[in-house]
C-alpha cells in the first residue's frame, strides 16, 4: 500500500500547484477532517476546497514540493516547503496584497482510510508566512 499512498499524495499535493480541485475529490474521503492550525479545522471535501481556493486567490504564483516521504501502516508523513508572493486578495488574510514572496516549510501526518485520507495535521509555520508577507509584524 505504500507506494499507492505516495502516488496518491504526490497527485493530490498538485491542488496547491494547479488550482484543480477535482484532485482534492480523488484524494481525499467525503467525510475528510484537516486540521490547519491556527486556522479551524475543516470538515469535509467543501470545505477543504474553499480554504485552498482562498488561499491561493492571495498567491497564484504558490508552489509547493514534497521533500520527504514516511509511511508507517495507514500513517503517512510528508516534509515539505513552499513559495509564493502575496499578489492577490484573499478572503483568509485581513490585509491587502503587499507583493511580498514568502518561503515556508512544514510537514503533513495522513491517516488513511480506504485508499483515501481520511484525516491530516497540517503543521506549517504560519506566523513566520504571515510575517514575511507583511500581514502580522516581525516579533522582538
Amino acid at each position: 500500500m505504500s507506494d499507492s499512498m505516495t502516488a496518491a499524495f504526490h497527485r493530490a499535493i498538485e491542488v496547491w500547484n494547479t488550482g484543480n480541485l477535482d484532485l482534492v475529490d480523488e484524494a481525499f474521503a467525503d467525510n475528510s477532517l484537516y486540521h490547519v492550525p491556527p486556522f479551524p479545522d475543516l470538515v469535509g471535501l467543501e470545505a477543504h476546497k474553499q480554504f485552498i481556493t482562498a488561499f491561493l486567490a492571495g498567491f497564484p504564483d504558490f508552489h509547493v514540493a514534497v521533500d520527504e516521504d514516511i509511511i508507517m501502516g495507514t500513517t503517512s508523513a510528508h516534509r515539505w516547503h513552499a513559495e509564493g508572493t502575496y499578489t492577490g486578495q484573499s478572503p483568509m488574510l485581513p490585509g491587502p496584497p503587499s507583493g511580498k514572496h514568502a518561503t515556508a516549510e512544514g510537514c503533513l501526518i495522513l491517516h488513511w482510510r480506504d485508499g483515501k485520507v481520511a484525516e491530516t495535521w497540517h503543521f506549517g509555520d504560519w506566523l513566520g508566512w504571515l510575517q514575511r508577507i507583511g500581514i502580522i509584524p516581525p516579533l522582538g
